[in-house]
């Protein structure tokens, strides 16, 4: 990959954090090399895992912490499960996004601008301002996986399915240069074709499910089109509103689902952004 147009330590920035569930976390190996190379954020727009991560950073936690808060939480130890609207409801997810944030947006130390949608009228809706928890629960929570959130009477649901990696919304903030990262699945990826053989492979599979190892074909079927809605809005979208760096962690067997994997996540992060944002200043060509 070909080093992009340089960002310095003296440039205003615009990061944007796309959304992507466990591919997300690669946002961590990124805000690692940033930190290396003093890119510091001047305003945060993210999309569902991006702008949760983006709100940790914006309220002033380092990377370290972020990176460690992500490997010691267990995913089945923050969702509950829910009898409408979704798989789960997501109360616990708040009660903890609650224990580690602010509780305004106001309170954050960097601006920060989450994308969620409108279920009930396919509005993109910007949130910024009030209750930062909630709007954070919004903007994850994934139409069937997570019930829809309540706010200002809306009812509210992943950014992504409007803006994955809202970079329309960062210029807003007077930045010199924006850094957009794209955590989508690659669409190359083929879908999962085998079935289970006998009933004790159907249990063993039933359970990877419920415990995250494994999705069935209906399930990946469903997600790769979305992945393709997905793909073709945020190329639309980078067209008319281009950012100055694009990183793009390829982890083609990632999915959404695979927190186990976050050590290669991050690492894939990390990796990425070295080759998009070029050598550190002062380093040997």
């Amino acid at each position: 990959m070909t080093p992009q147009p340089a960002v310095t330590s003296y440039d205003s920035i615009g990061l944007v954090l796309g959304g992507g569930g466990a591919r997300g976390l690669a946002a961590i190996g990124i805000l690692d090399v940033m930190q290396k190379r003093r890119l510091r954020a001047s305003a945060i727009a993210g999309t569902s895992m991006g702008a949760m991560v983006g709100a940790f950073l914006a309220a002033g936690h380092t990377v370290k912490d972020i990176d460690e808060l992500a490997r010691r939480t267990s995913l089945t130890n923050i969702i509950d499960f829910a009898t409408r609207g979704g798989l789960m409801r997501g109360d616990r997810f708040e009660q903890w996004l609650a224990e580690h944030l602010p509780a305004r947006f106001e309170d954050l130390e960097i601006p920060l601008v989450c994308t969620a949608t409108d279920i009930d009228t396919g509005e993109l809706i910007y949130l910024r301002e009030g209750d930062l928890p909630t709007a954070i629960r919004a903007t994850c929570a994934f139409p069937g996986a997570f019930a829809p959130v309540r706010v200002q009477g809306r009812n509210l649901v992943d950014g992504g399915l409007k803006s994955t990696v809202p970079v329309q919304i960062i210029r807003a903030y007077a930045v010199d240069r924006v850094i957009a990262c794209d955590f989508q699945q690659p669409l190359l990826r083929p879908v999962v074709g085998e079935e289970p053989s006998n009933q004790r492979e159907q249990w063993q599979r039933f359970w990877e499910m419920l415990t995250f190892r494994r999705r069935n074909l209906a399930a990946d079927v469903l997600l790769k089109a979305v992945d393709i809605l997905q793909t073709e809005v945020c190329r639309h979208q980078f067209e008319a509103f281009p950012p100055d760096v694009v990183i793009r962690p390829p982890m083609p067997d990632v999915n959404i689902e695979d927190f186990r994997l976050a050590d290669e996540i991050i690492r894939a992060g990390a990796e990425a952004a070295e080759l998009a944002l070029g050598p550190a200043p002062g380093s040997d060509p």
